[in-house]
């Protein structure tokens, strides 16, 4: 059992072989676990940027007759100002719920703390999903044996062979960007969520 259903259990018990927790005892508690939970999603997120800039950094000059355009450049580049004010949110989510003194607040900064996640993994998702499947687009119209197998199709099929393969991979990919995203923030938010949900109860 959970260390914080223990003492749940332990506080709404009205026996005296064992005493009683207080209200802030139980807060204190929550309080304890969701600082944490915050802190591990911001240092996360920084592990997540620094893996990114590093393999940016060490991608060696592969040749390939793969040619991206030049916004999408442009768009990779303005990316960074963004992630970077998320970790920013993150760091100022976690200070703020460090020093958070009642329940009120703590539910809110809770609150804020799950939705600045959820866009930060919406942005990463639809970011990397266009990037993906531009590439992957220009990488079946510049193959040859792409080009030759499809030759056979008439042309106006021969497209939609092609848009068809790149929306399936790019779905595909999302999925498996969504799963990784669950397994580093999803079950954080889920513990986070608990944590909201025994506030608003000791609330009441």
């Amino acid at each position: 059992m959970d260390e914080l259903e223990l003492l749940k259990k332990d506080w709404k018990n009205k026996e005296n072989d064992y005493p009683t927790l207080s209200y802030d005892e139980i807060y204190k508690m929550i309080h304890s676990k969701s600082s944490s939970i915050v802190k591990w999603i911001f240092i996360i997120s920084m592990i997540e940027l620094g893996l990114g800039l590093l393999l940016a950094l060490l991608n060696p000059n592969i040749d390939t007759k793969i040619k991206l355009p030049d916004w999408t450049t442009t768009l990779t580049y303005l990316s960074y100002p963004i992630i970077l004010f998320f970790i920013y949110r993150f760091y100022i989510n976690y200070k703020t719920i460090s020093a958070t003194d009642n329940v009120k607040k703590l539910i809110a900064n809770i609150i804020k703390t799950r939705r600045t996640v959820k866009y930060y993994v919406l942005f990463n998702v639809v970011f990397g999903a266009i990037i993906f499947a531009v590439g992957l687009y220009l990488g079946f119209g510049n193959s040859p044996e792409v080009i030759e197998n499809l030759n056979t199709t008439a042309s106006s099929k021969k497209y939609l062979v092609i848009i068809a393969t790149v929306v399936i991979a790019t779905a595909l990919f999302v999925g498996l960007i969504l799963a990784i995203y669950y397994l580093l923030y999803g079950l954080l938010l889920r513990r986070l969520n608990r944590n909201y949900k025994e506030l608003k109860k000791i609330q009441q």
